[in-house]
Parts: C-alpha cells; sequence; structure tokens
C-alpha cells in the first residue's frame, strides 16, 4: 500500500487525476456553454434569414447580429481549444494507467459510485444543470444543528432548498407534512411550491408553502380548532375585502373621540403606521404608551388626560371594537399566533409538534415579531423544529418595515448552528459580479465578510455614464435602450415591432429622479410602464408636498369661507411647517376666539411671527393670499402660493433642491390654478390605467420600458439594467446618514426608522447585481445648472467612467 502511494507520488498519478477532475467539471460546463452560444447562433441566424426581406429597414440591427455572431464564433474556438488541452490530459493518463472507472457525474463531485446519484441525476435532468459542491453539501448536509445557508445575490439558493427539501422528502423518508417553508411574498412561495413539485414529480407535494402571514393563519386555526380558548388572544376571524377600509374609519372615530388628531399629525407617521411600526417590532401596548409618553406627550404637557393615556385607551378600545365586529387585519395573523403560544403552553406544544423542518428563506428580512414567534416554534433548546434559514445580509434594505439584519448575522449566537455559503453568483456576467463586490465592501464594519465569485467568465457592458444633465442622463437611458431594443424585435400576434423596449429595465432609488424621464418619454412617445404605481403621480407624491396638497384639497372641500374650524388643520400643517408644535398652535386657537376668518388669518400671520421670529412673514401672507383667492374662485397662479409653501423652514429642509425644481416647473407648466387641478386629476386617471398595463407587460403582450425602485427590484433579475440617479442626494439618499450617527433605540421609540448610509449601500449592491448580461450607472454631473456631489458609490463600484 505504501509502495502503491509512492509509485503514484512519483509517477504524479495522483495530481494527473485531480486535474482530470477539474477539467471533467470545466468541461462540463464548457460544454453548456457550447449548446447555449450554439443556440444563440442559431436563434441570430434564424433572425437573419427572417429579416432578409426587410433589409432596407434592420440594416443596423442585421450588422449587430453579424459582430454578435462572429463574437460567438470565436468564444466556439476558444471553448474547442480548451477541450483539446483536456482530450491530451486524458491520453497521457489512459497511456499511463488505464481507463477511469470513478467518474464525477456532471461535474457536482457525486460520483458514479454514490447511494445520491440518483437523486441528483434525477433532480439536474429537471432543472437543465447541475449543482456546485457547496450546493450538493448544503442538500445533504444532515441538520445535526440548524443549517444557515449565506447565500449571495444569484447563487441558486430557491433551486438548492427545494432540492432539499425533496432530499427529505425521497431519501430520508421525512413526512411531507413535516416540512414547512416560509418566505415574504406571495410570488416567491408560489415559485417554491412549483419547484419543490416539480422535483417531487407531484401536483401536490403536501409540503407547507406559503408566506408568514398565510403560514401563521393556518397555523392559528389549526390551533383553535385543538384549543378553543386560544381565540381568547386577539382579532380573529377571515379577513375581509374591506376590513382595511372598516379599520381605517373605526380608528378615525376612535382618533376624534381621544382628540388625538394633532399627535396623529405629528411627524412622518400617523396613528396606524406607529402602531403598525411597533407590532412588527414586538412591542406590547404598554411599551407604545411609555414611548408615547416619552416622546410626544410634551405636545399638550398641561393637559391632565396625557396623550400616552388617550392613545392606550384608543389602542385598546380599538382591539375591542375589532374583536367583536371581527375585522381582522394582516398583522393579527402573527399576533394572534404569538399571543397563543406565549399564553398557552399547551399551543406550544401544539405548534412544535406540528413540523420537524421549518425553512426561512430571505431570513435578512426578518424581523423582530417574526423572530419572536420562529423561537417559539423552533426553540433554541432543540425542541422544537429544525431551522434551515437562507439569506443574505448584504440585501438587507427594509428597516423602514423593521427588518433587522441581526438576525442572520448573529444567528450562531442563540442557536446551535452549522453555515454554510453559497458564493457562486450565476446570473451576472463577471465584471458585473466584481463591481458588486468592491461596492459592498464599504460596509466592511457591518457585514458577514464575503466575496461572489463568477460563474460566467465573460464580461458584458459595465460602466458609469456621466451625463450632462438630468434630460441628457434620462435621454441617455432610453437612446441605449433603443439600441438594445434592436437586436431582437418584439413579436406580439404575428406583429413585429423593430425596437424591444422589454429587454431593458429601469432602476431609480426614489420619485424624485423620475421628472426628466418623465419628460423624455413623453416628448419622444416611448411606452412605458412603472411597477410603483404611487410614482406616477409625480410632484404630488413627493412626501411633504403631498401633505400641504391634500390638506389645500381637504380645505377646498368642506366649507372655509363660513366656517372657522374647517381651517385648523390646514393651519396647524402650516404652524408644523413652521418647526410651531401642536401643542403651541393649540393655545393659540384657544386662547383667541376670532370673529371672522380674515381676522383669523392674520392674526396666525402675526402668532408666527412672534413664535418665529427670523421667518419671513411675507412668505405667509404670500400663501395665505393666494390660497383665499383659490377659495374664492379668483384667478391666481399658482407658483403664487406654492412658491412660498417651498419655503418654509421645514419643507426647505425636507423637499430636495431637485424636488423643488421639479414642483417649480409643473406651476410654470400649469399656471393657473384650474390647470394644475386639472393635472392632479390627469395623473389619477393614469395611475388607474398604469395597474391594467402592468398586468398585460407581465404577461409578455405589453412593449414597454419598465421602471420600477431598487426595493421593489429585489430578488428579481433583468437582461439590462440603468441605474439611474447615482448622485450625492439620490443614492445615497439626502436624508441618509451614518449608522454610528444614529440613536437607534430612540428612533425605534418614536416610530421613525432612519435612513442609514449603510443600507443605501446595500440598496446599490442591490441595484448591481439585478443584471445579467449588461449594467448601465448613471448620474449627471450638474442639477440646475449646478455642479451636483457625487456618489460614494461611484468610485466604489470602481467601473469605467465616460461623459456623454
Amino acid at each position: 500500500m505504501v509502495l502503491q502511494k509512492l509509485i503514484n507520488k512519483l509517477t504524479a498519478r495522483e495530481q494527473l487525476l485531480f486535474e482530470i477532475e477539474a477539467l471533467k467539471t470545466k468541461s462540463f460546463h464548457l460544454d453548456r456553454e457550447i449548446k447555449n452560444l450554439s443556440s444563440e447562433k442559431q436563434v441570430l441566424i434564424n433572425d437573419i434569414e427572417a429579416k432578409k426581406e426587410l433589409i432596407l429597414g434592420f440594416q443596423d440591427a442585421t450588422e449587430k447580429l453579424r459582430n454578435q455572431n462572429e463574437f460567438i464564433e470565436m468564444q466556439l474556438k476558444n471553448i474547442e481549444n480548451q477541450n483539446l488541452v483536456l482530450k491530451e490530459t486524458l491520453k497521457l493518463y489512459q497511456l499511463r494507467y488505464g481507463d477511469i472507472t470513478n467518474t464525477v457525474i456532471n461535474g457536482n463531485q457525486i460520483s458514479e459510485w454514490d447511494e445520491d446519484v440518483g437523486f441528483f441525476e434525477h433532480i439536474e435532468k429537471i432543472k437543465g444543470n447541475s449543482f456546485n459542491k457547496e450546493q450538493v453539501e448544503a442538500i445533504r448536509y444532515d441538520l445535526g444543528k440548524n443549517l444557515r445557508i449565506i447565500a449571495g445575490a444569484g447563487s441558486g439558493k430557491t433551486e438548492t432548498i427545494c432540492a432539499k427539501t425533496a432530499y427529505l422528502i425521497t431519501m430520508e423518508n421525512v413526512e411531507a407534512t413535516k416540512i414547512c417553508m416560509v418566505t415574504f411574498t406571495r410570488k416567491a412561495a408560489d415559485e417554491m411550491k412549483e419547484r419543490v413539485n416539480k422535483f417531487l414529480s407531484s401536483d401536490n407535494s403536501r409540503v407547507s408553502i406559503g408566506t408568514f402571514h398565510s403560514i401563521f393563519k393556518i397555523m392559528f386555526e389549526q390551533l383553535l380548532k385543538e384549543i378553543p380558548s386560544c381565540a381568547s388572544v386577539g382579532v380573529t376571524g377571515n379577513k375581509t375585502k374591506d376590513s382595511e377600509d372598516q379599520a381605517k374609519r373605526l380608528l378615525n372615530e376612535l382618533i376624534k373621540k381621544y382628540k388625538l388628531y394633532q399627535f396623529n399629525k405629528e411627524g412622518d407617521k400617523n396613528i396606524k403606521e406607529r402602531i403598525e411600526y411597533w407590532t412588527n417590532l414586538g412591542y406590547s401596548s404598554e411599551e407604545m404608551r411609555d414611548f408615547v409618553a416619552k416622546h410626544f406627550d410634551s405636545i399638550e404637557s398641561m393637559s391632565e388626560y396625557p396623550i400616552s393615556q388617550r392613545f392606550y385607551d384608543l389602542y385598546h378600545e380599538f382591539i375591542e371594537i375589532r374583536t367583536t365586529k371581527r375585522i381582522v387585519l394582516f398583522d393579527d395573523f402573527l399576533l394572534n399566533l404569538y399571543r397563543a403560544m406565549e399564553k398557552f403552553e399547551t399551543a406550544r406544544e401544539f405548534i412544535k409538534g406540528k413540523f420537524d423542518y421549518l425553512f426561512v428563506d430571505e431570513f435578512q428580512d426578518i424581523n423582530p415579531l417574526q423572530m419572536d414567534i420562529l423561537m417559539l416554534i423552533a426553540p433554541p433548546d432543540g425542541s422544537g423544529a429544525k431551522l434551515i434559514i437562507v439569506g443574505d445580509d448584504d440585501q438587507s434594505i427594509y428597516a423602514f418595515r423593521g427588518s433587522d439584519p441581526k438576525y442572520i448575522k448573529n444567528f450562531q449566537k442563540t442557536y446551535n448552528t452549522y453555515t454554510l455559503e453559497l458564493m457562486t453568483n450565476y446570473r451576472s456576467k463577471q465584471n458585473i459580479v466584481h463591481a458588486g463586490n468592491r461596492v459592498i465592501q464599504g460596509n466592511a464594519h457591518d457585514r458577514i465578510e464575503k466575496a461572489m465569485e463568477p460563474f460566467h467568465l465573460m464580461n458584458g457592458d459595465a460602466y458609469i455614464l456621466a451625463a450632462k444633465d438630468q434630460s441628457s442622463e434620462a435621454n441617455w437611458i432610453i437612446t441605449k435602450a433603443q439600441e438594445i431594443g434592436k437586436t431582437k424585435p418584439f413579436i406580439k400576434n404575428e406583429i413585429l415591432e423593430p425596437i424591444n423596449y422589454t429587454l431593458s429595465t429601469v432602476l431609480y432609488r426614489s420619485v424624485s429622479q423620475l421628472q426628466s424621464a418623465y419628460q423624455a418619454l413623453d416628448d419622444k412617445n416611448i411606452p412605458y410602464v412603472i411597477e410603483s404605481n404611487e410614482d406616477l403621480m409625480g410632484i404630488f407624491n413627493i412626501f411633504d408636498f403631498k401633505i400641504s396638497f391634500n390638506k389645500l384639497l381637504d380645505l377646498l372641500e368642506s366649507s372655509p369661507l363660513v366656517q372657522i374650524e374647517a381651517w385648523q388643520p390646514f393651519l396647524l400643517n402650516v404652524a408644523n411647517a413652521h418647526y410651531i408644535s401642536n401643542q403651541s398652535f393649540n393655545r393659540f386657537m384657544k386662547d383667541n376666539q376670532f370673529s371672522s376668518i380674515q381676522l383669523m388669518l392674520q392674526g396666525f400671520v402675526n402668532y408666527v411671527k412672534q413664535e418665529k421670529r427670523k421667518v419671513d412673514s411675507n412668505l405667509l401672507q404670500q400663501f395665505l393670499n393666494g390660497i383665499f383667492k383659490v377659495l374664492k374662485g379668483t384667478p391666481v397662479e399658482v407658483i403664487e402660493f406654492i412658491e412660498p409653501l417651498l419655503k418654509f423652514p421645514k419643507n426647505k429642509e425636507n423637499i430636495s433642491t431637485e424636488e423643488v425644481f421639479w414642483i417649480t416647473t409643473e406651476c410654470q407648466n400649469y399656471k393657473e390654478w384650474s390647470d394644475f387641478l386639472s393635472y392632479y386629476h390627469r395623473l389619477k386617471g393614469k395611475l388607474e390605467n398604469m395597474k391594467k398595463q402592468l398586468i398585460i407587460y407581465q404577461k409578455g403582450e405589453l412593449n414597454a420600458l419598465y421602471f420600477l425602485t431598487i426595493h421593489k427590484s429585489k430578488g428579481l433579475a433583468f437582461d439590462n439594467v440603468f441605474v439611474m440617479g447615482v448622485y450625492a442626494g439620490g443614492l445615497p439618499h439626502h436624508k441618509s446618514v451614518p449608522l454610528s450617527k444614529i440613536n437607534m433605540d430612540e428612533c425605534k421609540e418614536m416610530a421613525d426608522p432612519p435612513t442609514s448610509v449603510e443600507e443605501e449601500r446595500r440598496l446599490m449592491y442591490v441595484a448591481t447585481t439585478r443584471a445579467k448580461y449588461n449594467l448601465y450607472v448613471t448620474f449627471p454631473r450638474t442639477i440646475q445648472d449646478r455642479p451636483s456631489k457625487r456618489s460614494p458609490f461611484i468610485k466604489e463600484l470602481g467601473l469605467s467612467l465616460i461623459n456623454d
């Protein structure tokens, strides 16, 4: 035996074996590349043949197809040369040692003698390619510990966990009903269900697969059948189509009853939004009351019935009435299960016994309430289900919903954990993967250290365009999308459209970046769809302006010329825009009994001037004069009162420079109030139509350029991606600050989640890694004729920069 090892070593047999296995694995992937490239070549040839009759109209497209064909031919030659190297190595081995008998199948390290070879052959035949070494290890891990899979962008995590589910059922004889798979969206749940069924060759695998809300709702309903007393924990029943509207009306009635209107308008979140945020963070009603007492009771410091106690009483009456009337909201699905398991030991034991294995996808997006529930279903002591969590802390971008990446980063501190990493990106070209790695390194102090490896060794287009201004940026994107669209026409009902806009996707951070894009799209008559419907409202969806405009609409709908009280909500919003507290404004209104609206408005101007001596009272007077003209029906140019509104202290701070420019531009386009109001209603109608257009687009039946926010793009992938508006103030957002400067506890107590630079960088990473073939990052060098400040992410991406 020793002699044989020595001979092997002297003859380099082991080294050759290793090289052969590596080359065979590479050969498998190269063969697949050949097939893919050959298929692409044939498609291109077919396209050329189909276009011969239209050659005069498609000369540019034909030339591009020829160039691509030449490129494919060159790649095929390179692959053939590499295959020659493999063949020569195999000949050398066979001359020395004879034929190889212990072979590796499909490059996944599973030999033909492995007991699981049949399983992997079956799954890989269905999915069309092989698993890599890390994926195989994840699929076969025996779950002696809870499993944490850190799965980077494009790493095939969904196929891996679905294959693991199939492996447990097929190879480990686990009952399908003892497995549960949880994710965050219905679309993701449907995708997992489809893949599991395919892998198991079944129409209904009986594995429980769904969203957090749907799975926890089912669990609670099962609890009710076993332990009816669990109904006492909260609001039970079925959620109806009008549940949200019923709850909204009820809450508004209670706000009026408990005189909490001022608190409801304090800050960026109303009472409903605060309750939802605090609920997702797992806070009790007592803790919510204490937060209100600490941060908001000062609004009415002299009140004998503090805001915090009124809020607490409102909250419990809200729950009581909803319980009686069975007005169910989504959060009830989670709260009911949590409270039942927390209160009743029998409920905990029943739910713990439901499943042996619990998969949680996108674990970086989990919030404290969801984590609390999981810890009851699968306690860290191992008395419940084993957890298989999958996610990537680099893609945690939902802090505003209460999500916290600390749960995936520190999972091993709570649970007995085995960690695996899936770090091969199968989605993107090589240079796109490297750009993502470089930019996310800026969060080295706040992430699990790792780097993605590209599977595709060819480069795509990946560069940064510095446009002259926002208009040039928008026009360049459209022109480039048209150039890409000429490579493959859009065909519907046998009608060929020469420019295929569906090949391109435009990602953006916020609505303020869309002004020039809308203008360019309209000027060029380019078809487009936008996923975030509300962003179609343009300036009317800019937060602070939206609030002020809606207050004006509310005032118009009341009787403002005869009812003094109708002005109070409107004037309160104006006072807040001057950083005047609700308490101070309420005292002003209480101490003054005005006999007419004119006297009230003049008194209000004097009051603001007295409270804020540095405020330009002429701006306030100009604003109110303009509003009064609108109410009386007197002709007035919108800019007369919108311009001073934008200069109010709070608005000046919160509304960005480009947003101010956009608003004033629209005021100049629609000068008269009647025109401005008509413009608003046209956008409302366009919003409703867009919902229908999106459905058609998603079916592949509409040729349009696709716009969506980076937040909504997570989990998706696109052939050609444009990331627009990457300048300081656009991405990262102008309100973002380093995590080190944020008092996170205080932000949570105030239900005011911050925007951190670290999360903005994760947004940049998510945007970058959506692209399969080509990535174009753009920004304007100037905004409103002033130089824009460069985003730090431009340098961090490390891509070539060109000027238009």
